[in-house]
């Protein structure tokens, strides 16, 4: 009877390891994520950060600080009002014993060569231009370093989903395992095998667990949130075709990256503060006008007020050491900023050039995973599974091929979600957003 009864626990444990076994290779065939409410788009954290950012809040103020001062700029100088006496003798202190004693008031104002408040206004045009760039750029790469947050932690989210639910149909079949040793139809080193397993997925998830914390508290604190705010569900990202060709690329970066155009709002502030020093070979120009009142005469005769006007101009003179050396260095001032220019393109044609090899390696390894990889590591695992009911193989190839399946989804996953990244980062280095 007792024989009886541990055959009859044995072929009820077949049956098991068998039933789950096969649920096992269904599952894993098809692991997708849990239905839950409809996830939130990366363009959410996106308008969140560009509303909320305190850097780009202070970069508008100083937009706003550029604005004024090119307001100040193309104003003139601030008009000098004279008020004093003229000729008053020192032995009366009479303001009516001498033809010239009066009391005068005058009023005069600086007026630069001509042209060279344009220029100043020029200038300081150029100079709101790049603060314009520089904001437009903060937000580029801001929004870049959200996308780049949200398709790793999304990914991340997706391989610990499946490390997840792989690991439960591990933990039962080494429950059932573990029985089928208990009647003697298994073996010990099949059941450490498996608890080893299982301890590698737990490790696996832990770690991918910290990372997406790690990565929700970089999200948040990206987008101006709470950075213990609990992120909601993902989108899944998917492959996608490449944008385009390197040359298309440096067309659009020449076109719109806002680097590019605050440098060479730089180069046109330097041509105009050459033009600016240019000038200051030239002079400038002080009109002044006043009117001096006289008083009667001892005898009660009249004296007529009088009126009198001048103009002075400023010699420069100093030409050798101050005139000439302001205009040199103005001139390597813009020559610095056009060099900037040639190494900021330098640096995009090769940023460029890496992210769209990276893009079109990850492309092709994503394609081999999805159409041959994981069908075959499937397939490989569902003939073990077989071959494993029937005694064919033993259990470290059964566990091997459920290794090699969670190993080539979380790869696949992985390459998805750099594939993403990358993607934002050649956003980032042309100055342009796709979809």
């Amino acid at each position: 009877m007792g024989l009886e009864r541990r055959n009859h626990a044995s072929e009820r444990n077949a049956l098991r390891a068998g039933s789950i076994l096969l649920f096992a290779c269904s599952f894993l065939g098809a692991i997708s994520a849990s239905a839950g409410e409809a996830p939130v788009p990366a363009a959410y954290y996106v308008g969140k950060a560009l509303s909320g950012n305190p850097s780009l809040a202070s970069m508008r103020e100083r937009i706003r600080m550029k604005e004024n001062a090119q307001v100040r700029a193309g104003a003139l100088d601030d008009p000098k009002v004279r008020f004093g006496v003229t000729n008053v003798p020192t032995r009366s202190w009479s303001f009516r014993e001498e033809e010239m004693t009066g009391k005068e008031v005058g009023l005069s104002q600086m007026f630069p060569f001509p042209g060279k408040l344009r220029l100043k206004r020029e200038a300081a045009g150029k100079e709101r231009e790049q603060s314009v760039h520089d904001l437009e750029e903060m937000r580029t790469m801001l929004r870049s370093e959200i996308r780049m947050t949200y398709a790793e932690l999304s990914s991340v989210r997706r391989q610990a989903e499946v490390v997840r639910r792989t690991r439960e149909v591990l933990r039962d079949i080494v429950g059932v395992t573990q029985e089928m040793y208990s009647v003697g139809r298994g073996n010990q080193p099949d059941v450490l095998r498996g608890q080893v397993e299982s301890g590698k997925m737990r490790e696996m998830l832990l770690m991918l667990e910290n990372r997406e914390k790690v990565l929700s508290i970089r999200l948040n604190t990206l987008a101006a949130l709470p950075a213990d705010r609990p992120v909601p569900d993902l989108e899944e990202f998917s492959e996608f075709v490449l944008p385009g060709r390197q040359d298309e690329m440096m067309g659009i970066y020449r076109e719109s990256r806002p680097a590019r155009m605050a440098v060479l709002a730089r180069i046109g502030r330097g041509e105009a503060r050459i033009a600016m020093a240019g000038k200051e070979y030239y002079p400038d120009f002080e009109v002044s006008v006043s009117y001096m009142q006289r008083d009667a005469m001892p005898d009660g005769s009249n004296r007529s007020d009088m009126i009198s006007s001048m103009v002075m101009v400023n010699l420069p003179v100093w030409r050798r050491q101050k005139l000439d050396p302001q205009l040199r260095e103005m001139t390597a001032e813009r020559e610095m900023e056009a060099r900037e220019l040639e190494a900021l393109d330098l640096a995009a044609e090769n940023e460029i050039g890496r992210i769209l090899a990276n893009l079109a390696n990850r492309a092709e390894v994503s394609a081999l995973f999805r159409t041959t990889l994981i069908p075959q590591a499937e397939q490989s695992f569902r003939a073990n599974v077989e071959s494993y009911q029937v005694g064919k193989i033993d259990f470290p190839m059964l566990m091997d091929s459920v290794m090699t399946v969670l190993s080539f989804r979380r790869e696949y996953l992985a390459m998805v979600g750099e594939m993403h990244m990358e993607k934002a980062r050649l956003e980032a280095a042309v100055g342009k957003e796709w979809n």
